[in-house]
């Protein structure tokens, strides 16, 4: 059983962030080239993920490419395969305490390009963060960081003016926040909001945070944040991760195409170098496990 889904933010107070300008791209097709033209990035949606799920290693460098996905994201990716009906999702978010609210949004569409432009394509991909919060910098780690209550608390997240960075959080014990409904265009990464596209790509990205603490690593000074555990997140984040991602799927209508945060940032000054130490095959064996879960259930359905 994961933890509670929840969507309220009534205790939170406003949060201001640094406004910086958008940068401008000297290459707008980025690591993985990137097509203004079609908003898709070059290949297959399994090469495409592919690339947008290379390693990403300290300091923000990219590790070795990936030779092959793990299957499970493999054969789904950019496709309708093994999607759960919505009904069947329903039932098993009910079970799982989600709010009505999210239940019910369900069966509306995803964010679109553009601003929300209804013929602009649909939210294509899905862009996995790390918070790189708290920073301990050089103190130790506390005991437990899965059981961390300043750690895992999902409310330093939330901003009652409604500008949360992401659209979803998920802290180590695998609770979920839904900052923004899928269904909202949303911005969270250097290259998106690039002076190049304008609005162009507000829309077809989806953002999920994973609470990762950092301390600083000793070679960079006391200040930075380059320093993150290992294993980098919960098998309770996993499970609620492919939760996520199989609920705005749904949404789409096909698999989103998944991507990190510094893969699509790459090439820009001060990007960002998450998400550090992330498990793919771990991930990917939450997803067939949740997809085996879901068609069991439907199975029973129709055997009643």
């Amino acid at each position: 059983m994961l933890a509670g889904w929840t969507i309220d933010a009534s205790a939170a107070g406003p949060c201001r962030f640094a406004k910086r300008p958008p940068v401008v791209l000297k290459d707008t097709g980025g690591f993985c080239q990137f097509d203004p033209d079609t908003q898709v990035f070059a290949g297959t949606p399994a090469e495409q993920a592919r690339c947008l799920l290379n390693p990403v290693e300290p300091v923000g460098r990219l590790g070795l490419p990936l030779e092959a996905l793990p299957g499970a994201i493999e054969k789904r990716v950019g496709s309708d395969a093994d999607l759960p009906s919505h009904e069947t999702l329903v039932t098993l978010l009910r079970e799982r305490g989600a709010a009505e609210d999210l239940i019910n949004n369900l069966a509306r569409p995803v964010s679109h390009a553009h601003d929300n432009d209804p013929l602009a394509r649909s939210a294509t991909y899905i862009v996995f963060h790390d918070t790189s919060t708290p920073n301990y910098r050089t103190q130790p780690w506390p005991l437990s960081i899965d059981d961390d209550p300043k750690i895992n608390n999902l409310a330093r997240y939330e901003c009652s003016n409604d500008i949360e960075r992401a659209h979803v959080f998920i802290n180590r014990g695998g609770a979920i926040l839904a900052a923004h409904d899928f269904s909202v265009p949303w911005r969270a990464t250097k290259f998106e909001s690039a002076r190049n596209f304008g609005s162009a790509l507000k829309g077809l990205f989806l953002h999920i945070e994973l609470i990762q603490p950092r301390r600083a690593l000793r070679s960079y000074g006391r200040r930075n944040d380059f320093l993150a555990p290992d294993p980098g997140f919960s098998q309770a984040q996993y499970d609620s991760l492919a939760l996520v991602y199989t609920v705005a799927s749904r949404r789409a209508g096909f698999w989103l195409i998944p991507a990190f945060h510094s893969v699509l940032d790459e090439g820009i000054r001060n990007k960002h170098d998450d998400p550090q130490n992330f498990q793919l095959e771990a991930f990917a064996q939450s997803l067939d496990n949740l997809v085996r879960e879901l068609h069991t259930q439907t199975a029973a359905k129709k055997n009643d």
